[in-house]
C-alpha cells in the first residue's frame, strides 16, 4: 500500500541534540563530536545506503562524514546553533533497493546540492522475509544550515530555506519523486503531499507512525500498542472503503429518470 510520510525537524544545540550523535545514528558510522568532546559508537544492520552529497567545486574531503561534521560544528560558535536541518521520509515498499536511491538522489539534488548545500544521505531498510508489509524503508536526510564559499562553509547561515513556504515545496518534490519512481517500475500506485481532507477522502483516516522501538518489536512478531492501533485504523479504512465502493455500484447501477 502506498503511504507518504515526511518529517522535517532541526538539529539543535539549544535542545542537546549533537550533529555528531545524529550522524552515527542514521549512518551506523563512528562519529567523534568536537564540540561536546564525546564520541558515538552506535552500530546499525539496517542500513541500505549512505553517502554524503557535495554541491559542485566542493572540496573532496568534505565526504567524510567525520570532517564534514567537524566542519559544520566548528562554523557555529552558538552554544544554541542550529547546526543541520533533518528529514526524515517513507519510500516504498513495491520498489527495488535501486529505485530507492534514485528517488533520494533525485530529491536532494534538485532541492539542496544543487542549491549549494551539503547533505547526508542514508536509508534504512530492514526486510521482514516472513511478512514484507512490516517492511519500513524510510530515508533520513540531513542537510547543512550554512553553504560553502569556496573550501569554507559561509559565514551567514541559509536562513533563505527557513521560509515556510520551502515546507510545501519540499512535501510536493518528495511525492513527485516517490510517484515518478512508482511509474518507472509501472505501479499503479501514487502518494499525495496533501491531507486526505484536502484530496477530497473525508472518510479515510490517517494511520499513525510507529517509533523505531515499536517497528523493531512488532518485527520480532511483538504486538505493540501503537501496532494495535495502526491495525485498528487499517481495519476501518478497509471497511470504509468496502462501503464505498457498494454504494458507488449502486450509484452505478441504478435507474435513470
Amino acid at each position: 500500500m502506498a503511504n507518504y510520510h515526511f518529517g522535517i525537524d532541526n538539529v539543535s544545540r539549544g535542545k542537546g541534540h549533537s550533529l555528531a550523535c545524529r550522524l552515527n545514528y542514521v549512518s551506523g558510522e563512528r562519529i567523534r563530536d568536537l564540540y561536546l568532546d564525546a564520541s558515538y559508537c552506535r552500530h546499525r544492520s539496517d542500513v541500505l545506503y549512505c553517502e554524503v552529497f557535495l554541491p559542485v567545486g566542493a572540496p573532496q574531503e568534505l565526504r567524510s562524514m567525520q570532517i564534514l561534521c567537524n566542519r559544520l560544528d566548528a562554523a557555529e560558535a552558538r552554544y544554541d546553533a542550529r547546526t543541520a536541518r533533518e528529514f526524515k521520509c517513507s519510500l516504498p515498499n513495491e520498489l527495488s533497493a535501486e529505485d530507492l536511491v534514485r528517488i533520494t538522489k533525485d530529491f536532494v539534488t534538485e532541492n539542496f546540492t544543487d542549491k549549494g548545500l551539503c547533505t547526508v544521505v542514508a536509508i534504512h531498510d530492514k526486510r521482514n522475509p516472513t511478512d514484507p508489509s512490516k517492511n519500513n524503508p524510510h530515508a533520513h536526510i540531513l542537510v547543512a544550515t550554512r553553504v560553502l564559499d569556496g573550501d569554507n562553509f559561509s559565514k551567514a547561515k541559509d536562513r533563505e530555506r527557513n521560509k515556510r513556504d520551502y515546507v510545501a515545496v519540499w512535501r510536493a518534490g518528495w511525492a513527485r519523486e516517490v510517484n515518478l519512481g512508482y511509474e518507472r517500475a509501472g505501479l499503479k500506485e501514487r502518494v499525495s503531499p496533501d491531507s486526505y481532507e484536502v484530496q477530497g477522502i473525508y472518510e479515510k483516516e490517517p494511520t499513525n507512525h510507529l517509533s523505531l522501538v515499536d517497528y523493531q518489536k512488532e518485527c520480532r512478531g511483538e504486538r505493540t500498542e501503537r501496532g494495535d492501533e495502526k491495525r485498528a485504523i487499517q481495519a476501518r479504512n478497509k471497511e470504509r472503503e468496502r462501503q464505498h465502493l457498494e454504494l458507488e455500484r449502486e450509484v452505478d447501477f441504478s435507474p435513470s429518470r
